[in-house]
């Protein structure tokens, strides 16, 4: 588990603290990854199977065809199943794959959380994708205008460094903040304010 129910309510009460002061909303999501990439599964438990075959055939036994083709089912099976849970499909895709799935979930992730639909066009996603180490961070159009990439990088930045350094609760909430920063500082909250979306963690990853 990437984060724990103690993370995501220390997650939670920042985002809370972060949009007390500003018009914006703040939405930070997490997942296992951004996709399947069997392609990928695929890939790994044929060059697997091709090694333990490989290393079965130079054993001292008698290799005859139906034993040789019954490791080779065996392995190929075995490290497919186990392909979601192994390094193996990072070594069979690529980071261009890689960086536009993320990109393409996280701007899915924007749409179905409601991020859009904000008064001021001016809410801010945090998308973290685990699988594929990285994190997206999307600002609504009406603070994208006012802030641009360089700002959303530092966002982006605050929670890869916290990763790295196995601190990702400590990252993931530096990394609000400074959001919640911006916001205040372009949007800052109304007497007539309200919350219009929920604060907690949405949370993709599996059990």
């Amino acid at each position: 588990m990437f984060l724990n129910d103690e993370d995501k309510k220390a997650i939670a009460e920042t985002v809370r603290e972060a949009e007390a002061r500003t018009s914006g909303e703040i939405v930070f999501a997490v997942t296992d990854a951004s996709g399947s990439y069997r392609h990928a599964a695929l890939q790994g438990a044929l060059a697997a199977t091709a090694v333990i075959t490989a290393v079965f055939l130079l054993l001292p036994l008698t290799h005859t065809i139906g034993l040789v083709l019954w490791t080779e089912l065996v392995a190929f099976g075995f490290f497919y199943a186990l392909a979601p849970w192994l390094p193996i499909r990072r070594w069979f895709t690529r980071s261009q794959e890689m960086e536009g799935r993320v990109q393409e979930a996280a701007f899915r992730e924007f749409y179905s959380s409601g991020l859009f639909r904000t008064r001021e066009a001016n809410g801010v996603l945090i998308y973290l994708s685990l699988f594929e180490r990285r994190v997206v961070v999307l600002g609504d159009r009406g603070i994208h205008e006012r802030m641009g990439a360089p700002h959303w990088n530092d966002v982006r930045d605050r929670i890869i460094q916290g990763v790295r350094q196995g601190q990702a609760r400590k990252g993931i909430c530096a990394a609000i903040a400074a959001c919640g920063k911006a916001l205040e500082t372009h949007f800052p909250r109304p007497a007539d304010d309200t919350n219009e979306l929920p604060n907690q963690v949405i949370d993709r990853t599996g059990p």
